[in-house]
């Protein structure tokens, strides 16, 4: 649920005051309060850990001591003669009779539970506390005496046998020199000991060790059955890193603080986790009564505080509320003197600037209603002016013929004139829904080009001036000029892009005929030089040839060659007569004509050429193909020609592909496989010299390309993926549609 800011905001002044200053008031003494109070439990529980602490270091004093007891025993002992003698003798009784009385008086007076002889390798010989009992090897459960009969020498500390644990004390015997086996001295560390430190320190205690695998932890000892089991994960812990872990009012046993610290034995490892309690029941009533007398005391001074705070609220908005007051009579009108306040601090500075502002409100009301005379006659004559402006633009923009746009810089298009329709064919709403829309218009190889220059125009802010093919919404070519100047602001960001598009296709077609009008006159040239060059030579040899033929025998050797003269220099008349009929002027006479019909007329009359050669024919013809304004005759004749051309540079068995199409203009287009045509041929294509083997429809060929272009139309020569040849015919004087 949201909070109204403006229902905040509209607050009296008073309301803005006391909010804060009680809302301080409430944070600073509750954050004493409370870090009195965190501080007070920071305290105890450390003091808390420190004295857990101090229990732990008791335990291991008392240990410590009782190592020193048995190890100071187990030496006397072993150092006695009588001992030595009697056990190297191995001689029971007298080991008996020189020590139980001593051990019963140890045992009762303090504590001492063992008193046993071994012999090599850790068999037991001789338990004073267990006088029947003998002979068990001990070697795979009491590592201190397999450590003093590697070393020679005695050792003590806490170590873990069959019962429990017990603080032992181990030294060798030595006899005459000779190890002759080790006597131990032990303390039992089991409930009695443990019990004897709670009395004393009013803990408890227990003793943990892990199960066998590692099937959690088990209570060793214990001084009170009352002591609770944590988590395995928590021993484990304690004893994998030595390291003590102290709990104060855990989850499960929020009235305890617990110790947990590494048990270790006689070598420093940890073999088990010794575990000290304390209830600290009373600590938390205390901490609980301390509690209740701090928030007594905090609910006491916020009232406090608050009474003190409304009063001085009170007494320092009383001159603001007749400041307040004066203001509204001087907005109303119903005042005409200033305010007074008695006071010189900053409110009566407020007051003496109220009355400086009522003084420069009587003048500006002067000033105002002097303006507001004259105001609205300029207002209105200044209206009508900017309409006037505003209609001349749009008419001017909407009438003029190029597109207008302009475009934010993130390419959206905020403004373009409805002349997009006419020149590419889309509404206004396309345009400006569509962020990529002139780059998506242009044509897809001067794509790139656009997308580069129009990024470039609207990220770096440099003009974009662009001659490109674009796509009519049909589907039609439009070559386009596109001009945009970017508005740069003073930072050199980009505002805006303002530009105009114009429709050049009709230029582009005019330079495409001005092409073709230069090749027919280099053409037209070219001929006529030719015709001069070879008239003169020509009818000398020819006539020489023929009236030396008609002299010779016909039986003359050298007759078959004067006869090729002849022939070659009638072929080479004819070439000539073709020059001289290239150069003369064609008239055409235009009428309506249904180019499919031509095609099928050109076809049907070439079939023997096309069926000698066994070329197959693939007609593709356009039904909805427009008639064109044509020649007939000279049409028929131009196309005949370029089909017998093809017929006889392709090969036998191969195809013929013929077609039409209606892409803005009638297109006809052939595509054969050509023989011995290289790329120098295609550039000479309609010049009658590509071959030595000229037939006659190579020699119609630079004519057809005159008719072709005496009709308006172009005509291309190319090549495929396929290396065929295709012949491309473009007719734009398009008539009617068929159907029309």
């Amino acid at each position: 649920m949201g909070v109204d800011l403006r229902r905040i905001h509209d607050i009296s002044l008073k309301w803005k005051l006391l909010i804060p200053f009680l809302f301080l008031s409430f944070v600073g003494t509750t954050t004493l309060i409370l870090l009195g109070l965190s501080t007070q439990r920071k305290i105890i529980e450390n003091q808390e850990k420190k004295k857990l602490s101090d229990y732990y270091q008791a335990f291991s004093d008392q240990v410590e001591d009782r190592e020193n007891s048995a190890l100071s025993l187990a030496l006397q002992v072993a150092r006695a003669p009588a001992v030595q003698e009697a056990f190297f003798r191995r001689d029971r009784q007298a080991l008996i009779d020189l020590l139980l009385p001593s051990y019963l008086v140890l045992k009762k007076e303090f504590g001492v539970r063992q008193f046993h002889f071994h012999i090599k390798p850790a068999t037991s010989f001789l338990r004073l506390h267990r006088i029947y009992k003998s002979g068990e090897a001990m070697a795979s459960f009491r590592h201190t005496i397999n450590v003093v009969e590697e070393s020679g020498r005695a050792i003590a500390g806490l170590e873990r046998g069959t019962t429990g644990f017990a603080v032992r004390g181990v030294a060798p015997v030595f006899y005459q020199g000779e190890f002759i086996g080790t006597f131990e001295v032990g303390y039992s560390v089991e409930k009695p000991f443990l019990e004897s430190l709670r009395s004393r320190y009013d803990m408890d205690l227990a003793l943990l060790v892990p199960r066998e695998g590692d099937k959690g932890f088990k209570q060793m000892a214990f001084s009170s059955a009352s002591i609770p089991l944590l988590t395995d994960e928590i021993y484990r812990q304690v004893l994998q890193t030595q390291n003590a872990e102290v709990l104060v009012s855990p989850a499960d046993e929020p009235d305890l603080a617990i110790f947990l610290g590494p048990l270790r034995d006689f070598s420093g490892k940890s073999i088990g986790v010794v575990e000290i309690s304390v209830d600290r029941t009373a600590t938390l009533e205390t901490l609980a009564a301390n509690r209740v007398e701090m928030f007594g005391v905090m609910v006491a001074a916020l009232v406090f505080s608050a009474i003190v705070i409304v009063w001085v609220v009170t007494l320092f908005l009383r001159p603001i509320h007749d400041i307040v007051r004066v203001a509204r009579e001087i907005a109303a009108g119903e005042r005409i003197r200033g305010v007074y306040v008695p006071a010189r601090d900053e409110i009566g500075a407020l007051a003496d600037s109220l009355n400086d502002m009522f003084e420069a409100l009587k003048r500006a009301r002067r000033e105002i209603q002097n303006y507001c005379d004259t105001l609205e006659e300029r207002v209105e004559s200044r209206t009508w002016e900017l309409v006037a402006e505003k209609e001349k633009f749009e008419t001017l923009v909407e009438n003029a013929p190029l597109i207008v746009y302009r475009l934010e810089p993130d390419g959206t298009t905020v403004f373009v004139n409805h002349f997009v329709e006419d020149i590419l064919g889309h509404t206004v709403t396309e345009v400006i829904d569509d962020r990529d829309f002139w780059t998506k218009t242009a044509h897809p190889e001067d794509r790139q080009n656009v997308a580069e220059q129009l990024a470039a125009c609207l990220g770096e802010g440099r003009e974009f001036l662009v001659e490109y093919r674009g796509i009519h919404n049909s589907g039609l070519e439009v070559f386009l000029l596109n001009h945009a100047i970017p508005l740069i602001d003073q930072q050199g960001r980009v505002q805006a892009v303002d530009g105009i598009i114009v429709d050049v296709s009709e230029r582009k077609r005019l330079e495409e005929k001005i092409i073709q009008t230069e090749e027919l006159k280099t053409l037209s040239n070219i001929s006529a030089r030719l015709a001069h060059e070879i008239r003169n030579p020509l009818t000398s040899a020819g006539g020489f040839a023929r009236r030396l033929l008609k002299e010779m025998d016909q039986k003359d050797a050298h007759r078959s060659k004067v006869e090729i003269i002849v022939k070659e220099v009638g072929r080479l008349e004819h070439i000539l007569k073709m020059i001289l009929s290239y150069i003369r002027p064609l008239t055409l006479e235009f009428t309506d004509v249904d180019l499919n019909k031509v095609l099928q007329e050109v076809i049907s009359g070439s079939e023997d050429k096309l069926g000698s050669q066994g070329i197959k024919l693939d007609m593709q013809l356009d039904e909805e193909l427009p008639f064109i304004r044509a020649d007939r005759s000279h049409l028929r004749n131009a196309l005949e020609t370029i089909v017998k051309n093809a017929c006889s540079h392709m090969p036998e068995q191969s195809c013929l592909r013929v077609s039409t199409t209606y892409d803005g203009a009638a297109v006809v287009q052939l595509s054969y496989p050509a023989l011995h045509v290289a790329d120098d041929d295609m550039e000479h294509f309609f010049y009658p010299f590509v071959s030595d083997k000229l037939g006659e429809a190579d020699l119609q060929v630079p004519l057809t390309k005159m008719v072709i272009h005496k009709h308006g139309g172009i005509i291309n020569i190319t090549r495929d993926e396929q290396n065929q040849v295709v012949i491309t015919i473009i007719f734009s004087s398009i008539l009617h549609r068929p159907d029309a």
